[in-house]
């Protein structure tokens, strides 16, 4: 991957190094900056920075800060200087023998809730246990108390573990948060854990029924310490015992279901954007405001329903409304949502309706989901399955287009033969 990066920079970046130029002190090696200067100086260098093919923001934001001290020890602020240096950091960072991590976080659920061992996942299995590994406790057995404070454990749910190798522990928690979230939203599709539900005393409380109850953190199992990283995690531990799954369920359905959605994953052509809408639809049953619940839904919404090309929103109802059997109901309610979303966007205001609105976004995202994955028509391309959708649901109209699609078909090979003849 290190010779296929490429570093280009616009002409804003010399001014910004010049700006930069002027600000770090150099004492006796140690370089120090004014962080009001030093951080409106380093958005215009990132604004600069086009990384090909695109780098995580993390990776990037390291390279500018090793470049801007390299420059700031040699005297160099030169595009040229500080555009190898980037270079060097990026060569030296993806060059380093990946790590090997255990992902680490509690699912609301105790054991009666019998869960499957193992959960099929984007990049690999998630384990469910019990209790962790004898190794791990000891890591966290020796951890201080505010340490083990900041995980956020609690002595009756079951535990989610995910294998990682990475370079950086940030990349590694990088890829087990969406590993995981991805796991969880699966979990909820299958057992239908979302849609509408009475909370009343519970203003923000999550939605979904399988939820993360801890930080996602992680254990460097070669040097038997906890990862510099963990996630935020937003459970709402005050009302535990009504956020916590104890029913039995059922594994098997569960697992079959899980490697359904593999399977299935692996012969789209669209396979990110799924997997995309999958976290969307679990980061907004975790939601702990009602709005932001609502963002994701929708969001996810799009990301399956929306064109590539800018577009009027309502082709986005449009199209998402009419997989279902009363369209026009649907249609209205997704215009509904819609418009409760565009008031926290616009307005900043969410209003009484928003919790509803989020509620019915979670059942209209996963039918989505569900359908474009396995529709009937076993369409595997986002393309065909936009245009199926963007057609009219009127069967005058359908006909019409049908009759003059046949004759504009008959009129392009008439064509095509008078060309061949004329050759």
């Amino acid at each position: 991957m290190t010779t296929s990066i490429k570093v280009d920079a616009n002409q804003h970046l010399a001014d910004a190094l010049r700006f930069l130029s002027r600000v770090p002190k150099n004492e006796d090696g140690r370089i120090s900056w004014s962080s009001n200067e030093l951080n409106q100086g380093t958005f215009e260098v990132i604004y600069s920075l086009k990384f090909t093919p695109p780098i995580d923001d993390h990776i990037k934001d390291g390279a500018v800060w090793h470049a801007l001290n390299e420059c700031a020890r040699a005297c160099d602020f030169s595009s040229k200087s500080f555009l190898q240096r980037i270079k060097t950091y990026l060569q030296a960072h993806f060059s380093k023998q990946p790590k090997a991590y255990l992902a680490i976080a509690q699912i609301n659920a105790t054991f009666s809730a019998a869960l499957p061992s193992s959960i099929p996942s984007t990049f690999g299995p998630i384990t469910i246990q019990a209790n962790l590994p004898k190794s791990c406790s000891k890591v966290i057995g020796r951890l201080d108390n505010y340490e083990r404070e900041r995980l956020g454990l609690h002595d009756d749910f079951l535990y989610a573990s995910y294998k990682v190798a990475s370079n950086s522990d940030r990349s590694a928690l990088d890829v087990a948060y969406r590993t995981i979230k991805y796991g969880l939203g699966v979990l909820n599709l299958a057992t239908h854990g979302y849609g509408v539900s009475h909370r009343s005393g519970f203003p923000n409380a999550p939605i979904g029924t399988f939820l993360l109850a801890s930080p996602i953190f992680l254990i460097d199992t070669r040097e038997r310490k906890l990862g510099g990283w963990q996630s935020e995690s937003h459970y709402p531990t005050q009302w535990k015992r009504h956020f916590r799954v104890w029913q039995r369920q059922n594994p098997e359905h569960i697992v079959t279901a899980a490697k359904h959605f593999q399977s299935d994953l692996a012969r789209i052509d669209f396979k990110d954007r799924l997997i995309q809408a999958i976290i969307l639809f679990q980061e907004g049953l975790e939601a702990t405001h009602v709005d932001t619940a609502l963002l994701k839904f929708w969001t996810g919404i799009e990301v399956l329903c929306a064109k590539e090309t800018r577009e009027v929103s309502e082709r986005v109802v449009e199209r998402a409304s009419s997989i279902f059997t009363d369209t026009r109901h649907a249609a209205m309610r997704l215009d509904f949502i819609q418009g409760f979303r565009n008031k926290i966007v616009h307005r900043g205001e969410a209003g009484d309706h928003a919790l509803l609105c989020a509620q019915y976004g979670s059942i209209y995202l996963a039918e989505l989901i569900r359908f474009f994955l396995w529709n009937r028509y076993k369409f595997r391309s986002r393309e065909l399955i936009l245009d199926f959708l963007s057609l009219p649901l009127d069967e005058e109209k359908l006909t019409r287009n049908i009759s003059i699609n046949r004759k504009r078909l008959a009129s392009v090979k008439r064509r095509a033969t008078k060309a061949g003849g004329a050759s």
